[in-house]
């Protein structure tokens, strides 16, 4: 199950050429970051999510629903789901497979890599004028 809740997530492209995310090595990347409890209790969260909102089990869902059952594990375990969302793109986006396809190198993007273009910071000038909007709380 925990394949076709990444492919859910990480479909891949084929145009792109770009892997599915069942394509990706999840049960090394578990292991060498010591997250299965997690993913575990992830797969578990979707299923009982799955079950009450469609009353069927997770693989039974068609494309749409599986992806209304994952997002609406949010609801119920946001750090949960944080953490396997988290986990789940950075194990595919550091595969080389999909580093190759992706024609980047394994080191980050910034700030060697990519350039930014210069920001217009006057746009904020309205919000330093208008001063702070906290109230001291007289602990200074």
């Amino acid at each position: 199950m925990i394949e076709l809740i990444r492919d859910t997530i990480l479909p891949g492209d084929t145009e792109l050429g770009m892997p599915p995310a069942s394509s990706v090595d999840f049960e090394l990347y578990q292991i060498r970051h010591g997250i299965s409890g997690p993913v575990d209790k992830f797969v578990e969260l979707v299923a009982d999510v799955a079950r009450k909102k469609f009353n069927k089990e997770f693989e039974q869902l068609d494309e749409s629903q599986r992806l209304v059952a994952i997002n609406g594990c949010k609801v119920v375990d946001v750090r949960l789901f944080s953490t396997f969302i988290t986990h789940a793109l950075r194990a595919y986006y550091t595969d080389r497979r999909v580093l190759y396809r992706l024609s980047v190198g394994a080191i980050p993007p910034f700030p060697a890599g990519n350039e930014l273009g210069v920001d217009d910071w006057t746009i904020l000038e309205p919000v330093y004028e208008r001063g702070p909007i906290y109230r001291d709380d007289g602990s200074a």
